[in-house]
């Protein structure tokens, strides 16, 4: 009896001795296979969307997530390859020296990068030039994929810069009401069907809201991709005090440029918008609903020259950390 407690308690301290002992640094070999897949990288990024499904699949893991700059988080193989989509097509790219370090089966890799970039929808390729960190996890076949990866440019922010502010201190109850949508907001969802917005399939789409100077307008930014490509978008809310009425004004990279209605109820939010597509007058309605300090529900519906409406998409959004 002694000698067999004596046994058990040799094994579990052998155990607690190898569990303690030090993961092994990284291998000449480990760094080669990560430097061969960023090689990789570089060549298949550059070679157009063709090669991007392939790409994502040989450098990430199937749990990685991405984290872009200006955008939200992308969990997974499938929403890494919509954000890489929705950024334009990538017609050069070099990664710098890479920095590897790691024990066991982590490694951290820290590089600089330049990229040369089409924006989506056309217009002057963009150069761009930025650092990244990625987190490496060795698979069971031996090889070796991203897990993480965050990146971000050395260049001053592009685009629209619109001075913000807060909401006004002697807003009123109905611009309080607006305030709800401030923030950031990550969108996704999904077309049922063809329809006059265009094809079905799975969009996903960054929205960023915030006050003008003065806190009477309120201003959103969307970009993303629909299931018709890449997707622009600039919206401003506001409410009239003469009609008494919420109404606002969309413009988008479709060349949709028209005003908006929206009624806000108790636990809904309806957009309205007058629309004439293909020589045909189109209601769209928006309606958020579920709204909550986190996020909403929202579906959309269509009317076709005055038929019935009939919901087109539904998705959700998700207000992110500021």
């Amino acid at each position: 009896m002694r000698h067999w407690a004596w046994s058990v308690v040799v094994v579990v301290a052998c155990a607690l001795a190898a569990a303690c002992q030090p993961r092994a640094a990284l291998s000449d070999r480990d760094k080669a296979a990560i430097r061969t897949a960023h090689h990789e990288f570089d060549r298949m990024i550059s070679a157009g969307p063709s090669d991007l499904p392939g790409l994502v699949k040989m450098y990430y893991t199937e749990t990685a997530r991405l984290l872009p700059p200006n955008a939200p988080m992308a969990d997974g193989r499938e929403a890494i390859l919509r954000a890489f989509t929705a950024m334009g097509r990538v017609t050069a790219f070099k990664s710098g020296p890479l920095t590897i370090d790691g024990r066991g089966g982590t490694a951290m890799v820290e590089a600089t990068y330049q990229a040369t970039i089409e924006p989506p929808g056309g217009g002057e390729p963009i150069a761009d030039k930025g650092k990244y960190i990625e987190i490496w996890q060795r698979q069971p076949d031996g090889s070796w994929k991203a897990s993480r990866d965050i990146w971000n440019s050395d260049l001053p922010l592009t685009g629209l810069v619109v001075p913000s502010g807060t909401l006004a201190a002697n807003a009123g109850p109905e611009l309080r009401e607006l305030d709800w949508l401030v923030g950031r907001w990550a969108i996704e969802g999904q077309s049922r069907t063809a329809s006059a917005l265009g094809p079905a399939g799975a969009s996903m789409l960054a929205m960023n809201c915030r006050w003008l100077v003065g806190g009477t307008n309120l201003f959103c930014t969307v970009d993303g991709m629909l299931p018709g490509g890449p997707y622009h978008d600039v919206m401003v809310h506001t409410y009239d005090t003469a009609t008494r009425t919420f109404r606002g004004f969309d413009a988008d990279s479709t060349g949709m440029t028209v005003p908006f209605g929206l009624v806000i109820g108790k636990g809904s939010w309806v957009y309205t918008y007058d629309l004439r597509i293909g020589g045909k007058p189109v209601r769209m309605r928006m309606t958020l609903f579920d709204l909550s300090q986190n996020g909403c529900s929202y579906s959309q519906a269509v009317s076709t020259s005055g038929g019935p409406f009939v919901v087109v998409s539904e998705g959700t959004g998700r207000r992110l950390p500021e």
